[in-house]
């Protein structure tokens, strides 16, 4: 699948210079689950991908020209007019679209936010520091593909599938979240969701009714 091939070269990329600092995001998620949990199988809906990096990429002293090598690929940025400029967070290709997102900082409202050492921008967005935390890794063509954990993805489904104004979207984060349940471990996603706080807390709460209510859980 040429389109696979293209995402593992730009993760080849990015590991010489960010590893530890960023994961995929979305339904490649759950794809390249299969390489670490055989049993476990996801065909993906949409052919779109996430990169989700934390702020910590954007300081680091590199400087790679990412948006070259997506060039060189196929992929070219998707120029969106914003209040503060343009924004060259989605790249897209032929079959496929690339889109970078980064935790949002705190007190920040503006809709893109620069990585001048990637030469790309990256659209911040509230909670995807929690798909962070715990990055595991699969190998594919000997490429490591950096994931959030299945616990952490299964929490960050529910907490922001009650902020969709899609509810089509919402659905979808839904029933993902229940999805990788059957890989996730029981007593490590108890004490995640004790410890959840504030807005998470509550976001999380009301996904696991809803499912309950549909006769899913």
């Amino acid at each position: 699948m040429t389109e696979i091939d293209d995402v593992l070269k730009v993760i080849n990329q990015l590991n010489k210079y960010l590893k530890g600092y960023y994961v995929l995001g979305g339904s490649w998620v759950l794809y390249f689950y299969r390489f670490k949990y055989p049993n476990f199988k996801y065909a993906l809906r949409t052919l779109d991908v996430d990169f989700v990096f934390s702020l910590y990429a954007k300081s680091k002293k590199i400087k790679f020209n990412l948006q070259g090598i997506l060039e060189e690929l196929g992929f070219f940025p998707e120029t969106m007019g914003t209040v503060t400029g343009y924004s060259y967070a989605t790249f897209k290709g032929e079959n496929i679209d690339i889109e970078f997102i980064i935790e949002e900082p705190a007190g920040y409202k503006s809709k893109i936010l620069k990585l001048e050492n990637l030469n790309i921008d990256a659209t911040p967005l509230p909670f995807v520091s929690d798909l962070l935390e715990d990055i595991i890794y699969v190998n594919v063509e000997g490429i490591e593909i950096p994931l959030p954990s299945p616990e952490r993805f299964h929490i960050h489904k529910w907490i922001v599938a009650q902020r969709r104004q899609s509810y089509v979207k919402k659905q979808n984060d839904l029933i993902q979240g229940l999805e990788v349940l059957k890989v996730c471990n029981a007593n490590k996603i108890q004490e995640l969701t004790q410890n959840l706080k504030g807005k998470r807390r509550k976001l999380y709460k009301k996904s696991k009714e809803e499912i309950k209510e549909l006769e899913l859980y």
